[in-house]
């Protein structure tokens, strides 16, 4: 690593640091409707403003994508902690009741957890601490066994992610230079299902891995210095058989690290600026549309980060598609609860196999087709298949490293009890 780079690292460390502190003393210091606490807004923002061309410096990789995620959510919960939803030092966890030093990093874990984990406002859908640590400690999983177990883990994600980012590259040298810079529509529908499992491939597995392999590597290193709690480090996906619908994929399986700040801005326009009823139908969507609106539009910085210009970059596009498939299937599910109540034919329990499979089809369809936009400009970039700082391809060949990885997953899921 040489000097610039090092030195843009702890640049990008120093400001995020200052974006969550800034705020965390505001919301401790300050009641709630000070005038105060507005500067967080434009502090925040400037901070950001700064600090994401320096992750751009760094070069395309997922890394530096993630430390612009982490920058723009902190300007979100800076407008949902401090402004529409106020907190202060009594709604602390603790009910402030430490002292200042920890207040302030208990006001500070609010701000890097989204998420809200162990708090009063804790998002609905949070997956549970796995079985595993059950047998030991059904409240808290012992530290030794969480940091085993998570170690472990990452292992076994940094071999796979390895294993994808080589063939990924291989592929994209191979079409260098061959393929448009935005996808072409007007394809065979041979092509178009190559094109669905290749997306595929790229969310619901890769980008799943490569997102939870960065939030154990945090948890292992936050837990192994005494800094947090396992317990505050619950699994980040939930189980793959809750993506049987487009709403299970968003609302249980997929991380939900930018729903509680966006769905706060989004209940605002609605409802204070807007004014909509809180029962209406147009105010339900319009909250799941502007969600998923100031979704896409964050990603599109992402996108920039990792070297996609712009007018290239499909994140809005599918991002902003998103609310369309959820009223189709909301729409279909009505449609069928009304005809099974005239066929008197309506059930309590879980879903028939059949509906399970036939909706699993369907979301993945869904998804396959509309990240069209969103996956292409990243997976025909050779720049962009580094999903791991090293690879270990030069020690370890690629019959080799898929065979620890095929052993390791059996290992895993008997020795740990990991699930999909």
């Amino acid at each position: 690593m040489d000097k610039g780079t090092s030195l843009h690292m702890l640049q990008i460390i120093g400001l995020y640091a200052a974006q969550c502190l800034i705020p965390a003393i505001l919301l401790i210091a300050t009641p709630k409707g000070s005038i105060l606490r507005y500067s967080s807004i434009p502090c925040s923002v400037l901070i950001a403003y700064y600090a994401i061309p320096v992750a751009t410096a760094l070069g395309p990789g997922f890394v530096w994508c993630e430390c612009g995620r982490l920058l723009l959510t902190v300007v979100f919960q800076c407008l949902h902690l401090l402004l529409i939803n106020p907190k202060d030092s009594g709604d602390l966890p603790t009910g402030g009741r430490q002292n200042l030093a920890a207040r302030i990093y208990t006001a500070t874990r609010l701000f890097t957890d989204p998420r809200g984990i162990n708090t009063p406002w804790q998002i609905k859908n949070a997956p549970s601490q796995p079985k595993y640590y059950e047998r030991w400690d059904p409240k808290e999983p012992p530290r030794a066994r969480f940091l085993t177990r998570q170690i472990s883990i990452v292992i076994w994600q940094y071999l796979t992610l390895d294993i994808f980012a080589t063939l990924a590259l291989q592929q994209a040298l191979e079409q260098s230079g061959t393929l448009p810079p935005v996808p072409r529509w007007d394809i065979s529908t041979e092509q178009w299902i190559e094109r669905i499992i290749s997306n595929i491939m790229a969310g619901f597995v890769v980008s799943r891995i490569l997102i939870d392999f960065h939030h154990r590597v945090f948890s292992i290193i936050l837990v192994g210095l005494g800094l947090d709690s396992p317990a505050n480090c619950p699994p980040l996906f939930g189980r793959a058989l809750d993506a049987d619908t487009v709403r299970g994929f968003w609302a249980k399986f997929w991380h939900q690290l930018l729903q509680q700040p966006l769905t706060a801005v989004s209940g605002f326009i609605t409802k204070d600026f807007l004014g909509l009823p809180s029962d209406s139908v147009i105010r339900r969507y319009s909250n799941v549309f502007i969600v998923f609106f100031f979704s896409g539009g964050l990603h599109v910085v992402l996108d920039i980060v990792q070297g996609i210009p712009a007018q290239e970059s499909g994140a809005m596009l599918f991002f902003a598609t998103a609310p369309l498939g959820l009223m189709i299937e909301d729409g279909i599910k009505l449609l069928w609860k009304l005809v099974s109540k005239s066929k008197n034919t309506s059930r309590t329990g879980p879903k028939p196999l059949w509906q399970r499979v036939l909706g699993f089809l369907w979301s993945m369809a869904w998804l396959g087709v509309t990240s069209t936009g969103f996956f292409y400009p990243q997976v025909i970039r050779p720049q962009n298949q580094a999903l791991v700082p090293f690879s270990v391809a030069s020690y370890i060949g690629l019959p080799a490293r898929a065979g620890m990885v095929i052993i390791g997953g059996a290992l895993l899921a008997k020795v740990f009890e990991v699930e999909v």
